[in-house]
C-alpha cells in the first residue's frame, strides 16, 4: 500500500569536503552533523580521530531494515483507520445502490398509474354498436350513472396509489425534491376531492350540464378549425441596416424591441408590427452575439463575442443604465437563458463552458456561481424542461443533459447521441426538439425510462435544400399559448405546430434566400421580426392566424 522511500538518491550522499567520490565509511560521532561523519577514499587518508567507523553499505542496510520495520507498523496503522471508511464507503453504495433501485420502483409505480387510469378510460370508451344506437333512439347522450362511477373508479386508483407513492417518498424526506412531489400528490389528492364533487354536481344537474359541456366542446374543436394554417403579411421592411444584427428580443409587453448592430445596442419603440429608434449604446467592444429580455420586468441582458456579459436596466422612457461587463468567460458567448423566477442565468459560449450566475435585476448585477465544463465543443444552445428539473445543453453535434441536484446545483446526467446541430428546444417536460445542420430535418426526442430516445414516427422533415447548412444562432421560440414553435433552419424560416395526437405539422413558411437570418417574434406571437443579410434591413411581418 505504502512505500518506504529514500528522499536522497544514493550517489548524491557526498562528503562534507565534496570531493566527489563515493563514500565508504560513516563516523559514528555525535558531535558531528549531516555529511560531516560521511567519508570517502580522500577523507580516510587524513582522518584521526577515535571516533567508531561503520562500513558505508553496512549503515545503508540497518537504515533500510529498520525503515522495513517502521513501514510495517505505518501500514497497520493505516489499515486500522482505512478499513471503517472502506466499510462506509460500501455501504454508502449498497446505499445508493438501494435508494436507485426504490427510485426505479417509485417511477415504475407511476407508470403503472398512469396504465390503470387509462385502462379505465379505454374500458369506458369501448361500445356496442347496438347499445349506442338504442341510445340514439331513445335521445340519451350519456349515462350520468357510468360517468359517476368512472369518477369513482379514477378515485379508488388515485387513493390506492396515492398511499403507495407517500409511503415510499417517506424514506427521501431529508431531500428537496422529496417534498416537491409530496406537494404533488397533496394536489391529486385535492383534485380527486374536486373530482368527486364535480360528479355529484353532474348527478344532480343532470343532462343539462352534460349538453353544455358537449357545446363547449363544439365550440372548441370549431375554434381550433379557425386556426388550421397562418400566413405571414409583410408590415414594415423600411429599417435599413448594413451590419449584422445577430440577435433580437422584445419587452413583456410588445412595446420595446432590442436588437443589435454589430457592437452597437438599438433601442426600438414597436408598435402593431412597425419599429422606431428610440436610443443607441456602444458598451460592448465586440460583435453582441445573444439577448435576453426579462418577462417580469423592464430590464435584458446582452452577450458579446470575447467573453462580455452586459446587464440592462429602464430608468426612464428612453434611457437604460448598463452594468459593468461580466467576464467569467473567456470566449464568444453564444446563448443565454433566464429560469422562470429570474433569479439565475445560464450562458454559453465558445469557451466550452456553461456558466451559472445569480441574477439581481434591482441591483442590475450578476454574481458567478459555478461553471459546468464537460462540454468538448462551443455551447451554441441552452434549454431548461417545463419543470426546469433538466437542462439541455448543445454544441455541434454534441448534446449533454443535465439535472438539478439535491443542492439545486447543475450536475452532470448523460451524454446524448445526436446528429450534428445546433439548437435545441424543450417543448414540455419529456420532449425536445433537435434541429439538424446538414439534413433537413427536426428530430423530436421524448423521455422513455429516464434517457430520452428519438420518436422517428414524429420527426419534421423540412423543405429540402443541399445548397448549404443550418447555422447558430436564431433561437428556436416555443409560444404555448398559440401552440405555435418558431424555427429557423437554412433559407426557411418556419412556423409548426403540435397535434393532439402528438405529431406536428409546419403551419407556414417563409423563404429568405440566404442563412444569415437572425429573429424572433413577440411574446403575443402576433409578429414576426428578422434581419437578415440578403436585404440588409429588418423585416416586420404580421402572422395572421387563418
Amino acid at each position: 500500500m505504502i512505500q518506504s522511500k529514500m528522499i536522497e538518491k544514493e550517489e548524491e550522499l557526498q562528503c562534507s569536503l565534496k570531493h566527489k567520490l563515493p563514500v565508504l565509511m560513516i563516523v559514528y560521532d555525535e558531535k558531528l552533523k549531516r555529511n560531516e561523519r560521511l567519508l570517502c577514499s580522500v577523507c580516510m587518508e587524513n582522518f584521526d580521530s577515535k571516533a567508531q567507523l561503520m562500513n558505508f553499505n553496512k549503515v545503508l542496510q540497518d537504515i533500510e531494515e529498520n525503515q522495513k520495520q517502521k513501514q510495517k507498523y505505518v501500514e497497520n496503522l493505516i489499515m486500522i483507520s482505512i478499513k471503517p471508511i472502506e466499510e462506509l464507503q460500501r455501504r454508502l453504495f449498497l446505499l445508493k445502490s438501494n435508494v436507485v433501485q426504490s427510485l426505479d420502483q417509485i417511477i415504475g409505480n407511476l407508470d403503472e398509474w398512469i396504465k390503470q387510469i387509462i385502462i379505465i378510460g379505454q374500458q369506458n370508451v369501448t361500445y356496442n354498436f347496438y347499445n349506442e344506437l338504442d341510445n340514439l333512439v331513445n335521445q340519451k347522450r350519456f349515462e350520468e350513472l357510468a360517468l359517476i362511477q368512472l369518477i369513482d373508479q379514477i378515485n379508488q386508483i388515485q387513493l390506492s396509489y396515492n398511499q403507495k407513492i407517500e409511503k415510499k417518498l417517506n424514506l427521501f424526506k431529508s431531500f428537496s425534491e422529496s417534498q416537491n412531489c409530496e406537494n404533488i400528490l397533496q394536489q391529486l389528492r385535492n383534485a380527486n376531492e374536486t373530482k368527486e364533487n364535480r360528479g355529484k354536481k353532474i348527478l344532480i344537474q343532470g343532462q343539462k350540464e352534460l349538453i353544455q359541456v358537449g357545446n363547449e366542446q363544439k365550440q372548441l374543436e370549431q375554434q381550433l378549425m379557425k386556426y388550421k394554417q397562418v400566413q405571414f403579411n409583410l408590415i414594415d421592411d423600411s429599417n435599413q441596416q448594413n451590419l449584422y444584427s445577430y440577435a433580437i428580443v422584445f419587452n413583456k409587453d410588445e412595446s420595446i424591441m432590442i436588437s443589435c448592430n454589430y457592437c452597437q445596442i438599438k433601442i426600438w419603440k414597436f408598435e402593431q408590427g412597425r419599429f422606431k429608434l428610440s436610443n443607441t449604446y456602444n458598451n460592448h467592444r465586440n460583435p453582441v452575439k445573444c439577448l435576453i429580455y426579462s418577462k417580469q420586468t423592464n430590464n435584458f441582458i446582452s452577450g458579446c463575442e470575447y467573453h462580455q456579459i452586459i446587464c440592462w436596466k429602464q430608468i426612464n422612457q428612453n434611457e437604460w443604465k448598463c452594468s459593468q461587463p461580466f467576464e467569467q468567460h473567456t470566449g464568444s458567448v453564444y446563448c443565454l437563458l433566464l429560469n422562470k423566477q429570474e433569479d439565475q442565468l445560464i450562458s454559453g459560449g465558445d469557451d466550452k463552458k456553461i456558466i451559472v450566475w445569480k441574477v439581481d435585476f434591482i441591483k442590475n448585477d450578476l454574481t458567478f456561481l459555478y461553471s459546468l465544463d464537460q462540454h468538448t465543443n462551443s455551447v451554441e444552445s441552452l434549454s431548461f424542461n417545463e419543470s426546469e428539473t433538466l437542462l439541455a445543453s448543445c454544441g455541434y453535434g454534441e448534446l449533454i443533459i443535465w439535472e438539478k441536484g439535491s443542492q439545486g446545483n447543475w450536475e452532470f446526467k448523460y451524454n446524448q447521441d445526436v446528429e450534428a446541430g445546433y439548437k435545441i428546444h424543450f417543448i414540455n417536460h419529456y420532449q425536445f426538439l433537435w434541429v439538424t445542420k446538414s439534413n433537413d430535418d427536426i428530430l423530436v426526442f421524448e423521455l422513455q425510462n429516464g434517457v430520452f430516445k428519438q420518436n422517428s414516427n414524429k420527426t419534421i422533415s423540412l423543405i429540402k435544400n443541399n445548397e448549404c447548412q443550418d447555422s447558430n444562432l436564431f433561437p428556436i421560440i416555443h409560444n404555448k399559448d398559440r401552440n405555435v414553435i418558431l424555427v429557423r433552419h437554412k433559407h426557411h424560416i418556419y412556423l409548426i405546430r403540435q397535434l393532439n395526437d402528438g405529431t406536428f405539422n409546419i403551419l407556414a413558411s417563409l423563404n429568405s434566400q440566404i442563412t444569415d437570418i437572425y429573429g424572433t417574434i413577440t411574446n403575443n406571437a402576433q409578429y414576426l421580426v428578422f434581419w437578415d443579410k440578403k436585404s440588409y434591413k429588418y423585416s416586420s411581418y404580421e402572422i395572421q392566424y387563418i
